[in-house]
């Protein structure tokens, strides 16, 4: 064999060689080169809100409170006087138009009202029409966005007669506040369902009916103070008491030494009282 086949017999070894060791040695996973990419991350442009997912809060809202009285009340016709003035801004009706009204129970009789004057005589017959012309969906859309909440099977007239549903007195005076201009006052005050609306100082106040309040004053001016009557004969006590015609019980004679209702407490009209002398044995 000359030299230059050995030579070349000794590459091949030498060649073959080196796989081997490349393979026992794992040289390909320690030299290789692998080309790493950045992974891009996508922001939300700062214009936009993006919403986390997770529990809904309910937003807090400190209810109002009128002292003495149940803030929600069902808001009968005083409901109607802010719709109407919400429809005649949004064109829905005119203010000086002229409404024709049938009646339900005899559809041959119709008659011609403006809405102004279908509230200030509260005509039911005008009021349905008007109803109907406005819209249930237009009626809702204003009372939820201003917060009122409504019963799903309620009725157009419903809505407008306020009834079957309640509403905040100080949310119902914002309303008026909002949307009922100087227009309406020949209407006011405006009373419906034991309620008025009146407008003081430039602003509009919802309070009771002057006979509620008048009925009111009468029970308490009919309430009285129980006097001490400890010390006195039971003879002088019934004249101090007897005047405000209750029923009046005696145990014993004599001296006054208890009674029922103590001194100092407030005694309605039909509470009876008891005279306690001193031969009552307990």
């Amino acid at each position: 064999m000359n030299k230059q086949a050995i030579r070349k017999a000794f590459f091949v070894c030498a060649s073959i060689g080196l796989v081997y060791g490349a393979l026992a040695f794992n040289v390909q996973d320690r030299f290789s080169m692998k080309r790493t990419y950045e992974t891009s991350v996508k922001k939300a442009p700062k214009s936009l809100n993006v919403a986390v997912p997770g529990a809904e809060r309910e937003p807090s809202q400190q209810a109002p409170v009128i002292a003495g009285s149940n803030p929600s009340i069902e808001p009968s016709l005083l409901i109607a006087v802010p719709i109407i003035a919400y429809s005649i801004k949004e064109g829905l009706i005119e203010k000086d138009g002229m409404v024709l009204v049938k009646k339900t129970e005899d559809p041959s009789s119709v008659y011609l009202k403006k809405p102004l004057d279908i509230l200030m005589d509260k005509d039911r017959e005008g009021l349905k029409t008007l109803s109907r012309i406005i819209g249930k969906k237009n009626m809702e859309a204003f009372l939820t966005r201003e917060g009122v909440k409504l019963p799903d099977s309620s009725l157009p007239f419903d809505t407008l007669a306020g009834t079957g549903y309640s509403v905040d007195r100080q949310v119902l005076a914002a309303l008026y506040n909002k949307y009922v201009g100087d227009g309406f006052d020949p209407l006011m005050p405006f009373v419906a369902g034991g309620f008025e609306v009146s407008r003081k100082g430039g602003r509009f106040e919802i309070g009771r009916t002057r006979e509620e309040k008048r009925s009111q004053a009468g029970q308490e001016s009919a309430a009285w103070t129980m006097p001490n009557l400890s010390g006195l004969s039971m003879r002088a006590a019934l004249d101090r008491i007897s005047t405000k015609g209750h029923l009046i019980r005696i145990h014993g004679s004599g001296i006054v030494v208890d009674q029922y209702p103590k001194p100092q407490e407030r005694v309605a009209k039909e509470t009876g009282c008891i005279l306690y002398g001193r031969t009552y044995q307990k």
